[in-house]
């Protein structure tokens, strides 16, 4: 399984480089690649999750090697993180706002979007 794992994340790498250097992109297709991209990092978060709830593979790791691991998940994650907020400031305007129903008075609930 971890076998085919890399071979899958080194072929999804070559079609991120080939998305990052395409040229001439129409808006569906600058969408597209986002979704690919986004798609990329879910499925990399999701094997990250089955290994970390995984106890019995985390005792295999040393402390050494699980610490390399977290420094190396939180750079990504701040990064990511970062970026996202430097996107939703420089586009705040074209992004709704999400109403909580504790700011109209309201009970606490589900928010919508104004």
């Amino acid at each position: 399984m971890t076998e085919e794992w890399i071979r899958q994340s080194q072929e999804m790498l070559k079609v991120l480089k080939d998305v990052a250097s395409k040229k001439g992109e129409d808006r569906l297709e600058l969408v597209n690649s986002m979704n690919f991209a986004l798609n990329a990092i879910d499925r990399s978060i999701h094997g990250w999750r089955s290994w970390i709830q995984n106890l019995a593979l985390m005792t295999k790791f040393s402390e050494d090697e699980l610490r390399e691991m977290k420094e190396g998940l939180i750079k990504e994650a701040r990064d990511f993180i970062e970026h996202d907020i430097e996107v939703s400031i420089k586009h705040r305007d074209k992004i709704p706002r999400i109403v909580i129903p504790e700011e109209r008075g309201e009970r606490p609930g589900v928010g919508f979007v104004a």
